[in-house]
């Protein structure tokens, strides 16, 4: 182990360049990124060393091996990591009972036979990509991690890696009423006809923050291509684990009557459907077009649960229709409000309850998968709402994309405690030497702060 040996040229030019920053050499933009790429170049190098001396204390001790026998010593591989790009050299080993082939050390760091990216990088492919179209997201992690070159093809991937998130449950919940929201989104797909990304959001009511109302504690989901009931059932699922519906005194379920929003029905038969306000108002417009007096009717009898009344509203409507295709969108837009007219009369009923999925829908997933002009695949459209419901859920996506990714637990480095005294005996020295630096022993300033900073950070690193 060469710690100080590796680490001290590295700090010596890091104090060189402030002093270079003082001097009026470089400016302070340069000087940050000069710094960032000596600080990566320091990552990197600690991690190769971390690796070729856990290699090393394998190699050594047997107890740490049981099994193992050496094949051949000095094999290469490359790793993309959070600082840079590191090569490093590790050990090739045969199980003697198994006749199983591994590199030790590699499993003990969690990197695959054939994995070129760590999974601390493709975590935050993942978050970039839940905002960012994939090349931007792989221009922009590359560049944090040391200015290497990463493809959208890699983002594609990692996203593509990323399942249905999961959020922790601490107890379940006592509450009065639930409310469950669900409106879908259309998204292109890249092989024929548009999908239907659907979206279904719990949550415990309203509270008016800085004016504006706010839902409490909201919990969102996402479906592509699951079965309608099974969808459900899932929410069901999730509910279930986190309230005490034995409890629950009302459900509301809100959404623009769409048949797969009317199957929640089947999973929470004790809901109540309301209708979405907003759906509601686009058919009334359709059915009255630009008849202010028919429509201010239409509007009364729905308010008043007046079906008789309504009637006779669109009945009016057809006959002032001057063309078979309005009367057409006239009994169109009638039908929906009579497949809808329990959820109507709920919405008028129910005044303080309305529903906000279109604005929901558009933020999580409208945002990303169809505001702008670009096809998906299914796989893609799926994994995608995966990264933005978990980003709604309040969560992190990097935490969670190597939650599901790490599928056993990684052992503790360990190394022999004599070599590491070793180390420790070296680490003194160097801190007497990096005391008797003649500026750390004078009077405070900006060049005192800095280097004290520095020495600081070394002798703990």
């Amino acid at each position: 182990m060469n710690i100080i040996r590796v680490i001290m040229p590295i700090f010596l030019s890091i104090v060189e360049m402030v002093l270079d920053t003082l001097s009026g050499k470089v400016d302070y933009q340069q000087f940050q990124q000069q710094l960032a790429n000596k600080l990566n170049e320091v990552g990197c190098e600690i991690m190769k060393l971390v690796l070729q001396e856990l290699d090393e204390e394998i190699k050594q001790d047997k107890s740490k091996r049981p099994g193992w026998q050496v094949c051949r010593t000095g094999d290469p591989k490359e790793i993309v990591t959070c600082f840079g790009v590191i090569s490093y050299e590790r050990t090739y080993y045969r199980h003697k009972t198994t006749r199983q082939y591994a590199y030790l050390v590699d499993e003990q760091a969690g990197y695959t036979p054939h994995m070129r990216v760590g999974q601390e990088v493709k975590a935050k492919l993942v978050s970039c990509a839940a905002d960012m179209a994939y090349r931007k997201s792989a221009r922009a992690v590359g560049d944090a991690c040391g200015g290497i070159t990463l493809s959208g093809q890699t983002v594609l991937q990692a996203v593509r890696q990323f399942g249905r998130p999961v959020k922790s449950v601490q107890e379940r919940k006592k509450v009065k009423t639930l409310y469950i929201e669900a409106d879908e989104d259309h998204v292109a797909n890249q092989h024929g006809r548009a999908m239907e990304a659907r979206l279904v959001y719990v949550h415990e009511g309203w509270h008016d923050q800085n004016g504006h109302r706010e839902i409490v504690n909201p919990l969102y989901q996402s479906s592509v291509d699951e079965d309608a009931y099974e969808f459900w059932e899932r929410i069901w699922d999730e509910v279930n684990a986190r309230y005490d519906l034995d409890s629950v005194e009302k459900i509301y379920l809100m959404g623009d009557g769409a048949a797969w929003i009317q199957c929640g029905l089947n999973v929470f038969p004790e809901a109540e459907f309301i209708l979405d306000r907003f759906h509601l108002m686009k058919y009334i417009r359709r059915a009255v077009g630009g008849l202010h007096e028919q429509g201010k009717a239409l509007r009364g009898a729905l308010r008043f649960g007046n079906r008789e009344k309504a009637e006779k509203v669109i009945e009016e409507l057809v006959n002032l229709a001057s063309t078979k295709g309005r009367k057409q969108a006239i009994l169109e837009a009638w039908g929906y409000i009579e497949n809808n007219w329990e959820g109507i009369t709920g919405l008028y009923r129910q005044r303080d309850v309305w529903c906000s999925a279109e604005g929901h829908v558009s933020h999580v997933l409208s945002a990303r998968l169809s505001s702008r002009p670009m096809g998906w695949s299914l796989d893609g459209a799926r994994h995608m709402a995966y990264v933005r419901v978990c980003q709604a859920n309040g969560q992190s996506v990097a935490a969670e994309y190597i939650r599901q990714q790490q599928t056993k637990e990684l052992p503790v480095l360990t190394v022999a405690e004599e070599r590491l005294e070793t180390e420790r005996k070296k680490l003194r020295v160097a801190r007497e030497v990096l005391d008797n630096i003649p500026v750390l022993k004078g009077p405070k300033s900006f060049l005192y702060e800095a280097l004290r900073g520095l020495s600081l950070a070394f002798a703990c690193s």
